[in-house]
C-alpha cells in the first residue's frame, strides 16, 4: 500500500480509536468458535460487482468479521439502483460503487484490508482481481457471460471455489464450483450458442426447479434481448444470506457444501425449498426441455415487453400525469392526450372515441374525463400539490379541460394514493352485504 492509498484508507475508515475486533464480532460466537472467528481476519474474498447482490456480500461478510476483500465494479450509484442496493442512498448518487461499499465496510471493521478496482474486469485484470482470494463470489451482471465464463476458467486453472447466488423474484437460486468438480461449461453448456440462446441456458441452468416463475406478475418488464429484467431487496438479500453461509463453509472448512451436480433455490414467497442434484446439468433430458420452451417463451416477452423508461428522473408534473393512465376509461382506450403549457400547467384534450361504449352523446366520455381528473388530484396530493381545472369547450369532437397544479404547503397525501395504481378490472358480482360503519368511516 502506497502513501496514497494509505491516505485514503486512513480517510476512509474514519476514527478507529474505539475500535476492537474481539469485542465488535463477539456475538458471532457460539455459531464461530473463537479460533474460527480469528481464522476469517485472515481470509480475502473476491467480489466482483458492488451493487444488488454484491453489496450485500460485503457488508454480510465484513459482519462476519472476514478481514480482507478485493471488490471491483465498473459503475456510480443511481437513483435506479435504490430498489435492491444496500449502498444506494441520496448522498451516493454520482460516486463509484467501489468507494461507498469499501467505506461502508470500513466503517464497521476498520482494520479490513480492502482493494479496490474500480472498473469492469476484463481479460487484463482477472489475475489481480483473483490475486490472494480464498473464494470468489461472483456478482456479476446476469448479461456478463462473456467475461463470466473466462473468469470461471482462470478459477478452475487457480483452484479458487466459486459461489453464484442469482436473486429471483424474492428467493434466491445458488450453484457453488468447487475445484477438481463440474465445471462452469459442464454444468451450462453455453459453448457454440447464440447470445440470447445462451442466457436461456444460464438462467434455466441458475434455477432447474423454476420456483420463481408463478410469481412473476408482470411479464412484461422481462426483456432479454434487451438485456433488461426485475429485481427486490428480498432476492439480493435472500442471496447475501445464502451465498455468506456457503462462503464461511468453504473458508472455515467445516459444513457440507452442496456444490454442482447439486442446486439449492429458496423461494421466500411461496415458502418452498429446493435442494436436488442433477448429474449432468443442463445436458440433462428435463433441462433440453426446458430450454426449448424457454427460448419461445422468453422470444415472446422480449416482443411484448414495455419500452424501457428514461434514466434522468421525471419533473413532478410528468410523474402525476403517468398515475393519469390508471383512471378508468371506456374499454380502457383512455381517449385524453396532454399538453405542456408550463411548468404548472396543462391542456388536457379529450377525444370522444365513437365505439360501443360512447353512447348518450358522449356522456362515458366526459365522465372518463371527470374519473381522470380525480385522479391525477389524488396524484398531485402526494406532491404537495393541488389540482384546479377549467373547461374550456369542445372543437372537433375533442373536449379541452385546462389544469393548473399549483403548490400548497397545507396538502396533505391523500389516503387513496396507494390504492390509483391498483385499479383493476374485475367482473365478479359484487357482495350484496352492506358496509359497516367502520368500513364507510
Amino acid at each position: 500500500m502506497d502513501q496514497a492509498q494509505k491516505a485514503e484508507f486512513e480517510q476512509a475508515r474514519g476514527d478507529a480509536s474505539g475500535f476492537r475486533f474481539e469485542e465488535a464480532f463477539s456475538r458471532n460466537l457460539g455459531w464461530l468458535t473463537e479460533w474460527e472467528q480469528q481464522a476469517l481476519r485472515g481470509k480475502r474474498v473476491a467480489v466482483s460487482g458492488a451493487g444488488g447482490v454484491g453489496s450485500y456480500y460485503v457488508m454480510t461478510l465484513v459482519r462476519f468479521g472476514v478481514g480482507m476483500f478485493t471488490i471491483a465494479d465498473p459503475d456510480r450509484y443511481e437513483l435506479v439502483n435504490f430498489n435492491r442496493q444496500v449502498a444506494a442512498t441520496l448522498s451516493s448518487i454520482g460516486r463509484p460503487k467501489v468507494d461507498v461499499l469499501a467505506e461502508n465496510a470500513l466503517d464497521i471493521n476498520p482494520e479490513a484490508h480492502i482493494r479496490k478496482l474500480f472498473g469492469a474486469i476484463d481479460e487484463t485484470n482477472i489475475d489481480d482481481f483473483l490475486a490472494g482470494a480464498d473464494v470468489w463470489i461472483d456478482g456479476l451482471d446476469f448479461f456478463a457471460l462473456a467475461i463470466r465464463r473466462k473468469v470461471y476458467r482462470r478459477c478452475e486453472e487457480l483452484g479458487i471455489p466459486v459461489i453464484n447466488a442469482a436473486p429471483l423474484g424474492m428467493g434466491a437460486a445458488m450453484l457453488v464450483f468447487k475445484p477438481g468438480g463440474m465445471t462452469f461449461e459442464q454444468w451450462f453448456r453455453l459453448e457454440g450458442l447464440s447470445e440470447e440462446h445462451q442466457y436461456i441456458n444460464y438462467l434455466i441452468g441458475m434455477a432447474p426447479s423454476r420456483l420463481h416463475m408463478p410469481n412473476l406478475v408482470d411479464p412484461s418488464r422481462v426483456d432479454l434481448r434487451g438485456h433488461r429484467g426485475p429485481s427486490s431487496i428480498a432476492g439480493c438479500g435472500l442471496c447475501a444470506a445464502m451465498a455468506t453461509v456457503e462462503a464461511i463453509k468453504l473458508l472455515l472448512g467445516r459444513g457440507r457444501v452442496y456444490a454442482v451436480p447439486y442446486y439449492q433455490h429458496f423461494d421466500a414467497f411461496s415458502g418452498r425449498r429446493v435442494v436436488r442434484k442433477l448429474r449432468r446439468g443442463n445436458a440433462s433430458l428435463t433441462q433440453r426441455a426446458k430450454i426449448a420452451i424457454g427460448r419461445m417463451f422468453f422470444a415472446k416477452l422480449s416482443e411484448r415487453a414495455v419500452a424501457e423508461e428514461p434514466s434522468a428522473a421525471s419533473g413532478e408534473i410528468e410523474k402525476i400525469l403517468n398515475y393519469g393512465r390508471w383512471a378508468p376509461s371506456g374499454d380502457n382506450i383512455q381517449p385524453w392526450r396532454f399538453e405542456r403549457l408550463g411548468d404548472d400547467d396543462v391542456m388536457v384534450h379529450i377525444r370522444a372515441s365513437g365505439d360501443v361504449y360512447d353512447y348518450r352523446d358522449g356522456e362515458p366520455t366526459l365522465l372518463s374525463g371527470g374519473m381522470l381528473l380525480e385522479c391525477l388530484r389524488i396524484a398531485a396530493s402526494y406532491w404537495g400539490r393541488n389540482l384546479e381545472w377549467t373547461y374550456e369547450g369542445e372543437s372537433e369532437q375533442t373536449h379541452r379541460i385546462r389544469v393548473h397544479f399549483p403548490r400548497s404547503a397545507e396538502t396533505a397525501t391523500d389516503a387513496l394514493f396507494s390504492y390509483v395504481p391498483m385499479r383493476s378490472v374485475d367482473r365478479r358480482p359484487y357482495r350484496s352485504r352492506p358496509l359497516t360503519t367502520a368500513q364507510k368511516s
